[in-house]
């Protein structure tokens, strides 16, 4: 019958798969990968590449440098970018201050962003008692602030300062935009504040006629009442003396007896001095603050 050459192979119902070429080594279960896959495949290459030129030391610091640069491009290119800041735990007064210190800008580079450097620079304003940074991926960095706590108003040497519970200065902070906190005058108030406004808050109808601390021969305190009346504290036995004024001002309402002055400087006796009359016009002008 037909012509066909003896010893000739049927043909295989399946067709062969092709061969790989010679020294090409064939892939098993290749996939195609993705935008993103590729990205990851690129930070995982440039981590290689920058572990491998630290283990070189200072001969290789021109290679790190154009490893680096290689770095930030890849970032770029395959989209991870700073898109995003967000703040935590930051106030509306020191947000502004705040994010002036961040010095970076959207859309750099983000998987190559010296957080450490970051945390520095947002701790080195005056309103940060410390501070945390993270990255979240794809393009978020989070920075956590933990602000120092706000004391009071310190007035010194004709200056209104804001200042901490350690009594260090908040230079930012503007001292009119506080009106609500206590009012220390001085040298070394500051520094001493924390502790007599504790004992105050915990006597809050006393705290608010309180219109001003004075602090005298950076010794001891006097206290300045709204209404003008002057309170003497010893240097020592600050609570106990203030635990007589509560009694005075429980069983006699001391406070509304129109007195110019109550000294409580000595332990054993209670000195007043009654108001001196004045006009209505003097009456109803709100007291000074006392000079430092």
């Amino acid at each position: 019958m037909g012509g066909g050459k003896a010893g000739a192979s049927k043909p295989s119902g399946r067709a062969r798969k092709p061969q790989a070429p010679a020294g090409k080594p064939r892939l098993l279960g290749a996939v195609p990968m993705t935008g993103e896959a590729t990205g990851w495949l690129a930070v995982l290459v440039i981590g290689g590449l920058l572990a491998a030129v630290l283990l070189t030391g200072h001969r290789a610091e021109a290679l790190g440098r154009a490893a680096l640069g290689f770095a930030d491009d890849r970032m770029a290119a395959v989209g991870v970018k700073l898109e995003n800041v967000r703040l935590v735990g930051v106030s509306d007064q020191a947000a502004p201050d705040i994010k002036k210190a961040l010095a970076f800008h959207r859309g750099q580079p983000f998987a190559f962003l010296n957080l450490d450097q970051v945390r520095r620079d947002v701790e080195n304003v005056g309103w940060v008692k410390s501070a945390s940074v993270r990255r979240q991926f794809p393009g978020t960095l989070i920075v956590s602030v933990n602000e120092r706590p706000r004391l009071a108003v310190w007035q010194y040497q004709g200056r209104d300062q804001v200042v901490d519970d350690t009594g260090q200065i908040i230079p930012e902070a503007v001292a009119s935009q506080f009106p609500d906190l206590p009012l220390i005058v001085g040298e070394g108030a500051n520094e001493t504040a924390a502790d007599i406004i504790e004992l105050l808050r915990a006597r809050p109808q006393l705290m608010q006629r309180v219109f001003a601390l004075q602090r005298v021969d950076t010794r001891r305190w006097n206290i300045l009442l709204k209404n003008g009346t002057l309170i003497k504290l010893p240097a020592v036995n600050q609570d106990q003396a203030l635990n007589r004024l509560d009694a005075l001002i429980a069983q006699q309402r001391v406070l509304d007896q129109g007195l110019a002055e109550i000294d409580l400087l000595d332990p054993t006796a209670l000195v007043v001095v009654p108001l001196e009359p004045r006009t209505n016009a003097a009456a109803s002008a709100k007291p000074a603050a006392p000079s430092a």
